[in-house]
């Protein structure tokens, strides 16, 4: 099972004005088939409306970033961490990602 490090304070409430849109660095490591998941990230984040970039991928960790509503951003990790069936994650690590363009 993948555990998450969270490495940041949670985002002010901004009540009526919607989820505080953030960019975050999301490192999976684990045994990983990047053919079948790297599309699979993109499908997903895109059907979360997230906008990612993968800045490494390779068969033991993959680093992108990730923008959106933190919630969001909790979903992608939670589907990361089941992933396609090829997959094993081992870990999750999340930092907030600063001064990075997506």
């Amino acid at each position: 099972m993948a555990t998450s490090h969270h490495e940041f304070p949670a985002p002010e409430n901004l009540g009526d004005a919607g989820s505080a849109i953030r960019s975050e660095r999301m490192i999976i490591l684990g045994s990983l088939d990047t053919a079948s998941f790297l599309p699979w990230i993109n499908r997903h984040a895109a059907k979360l409306g997230l906008r990612q970039t993968i800045h490494h991928a390779d068969q033991t960790r993959i680093d992108l970033i990730l923008t959106g509503p933190l919630e969001l951003i909790d979903a992608m990790e939670m589907g990361c961490s089941l992933g396609p069936i090829s997959v094993w994650v081992d870990d999750i690590q999340r930092v907030e990602a600063v001064n990075e363009s997506v």
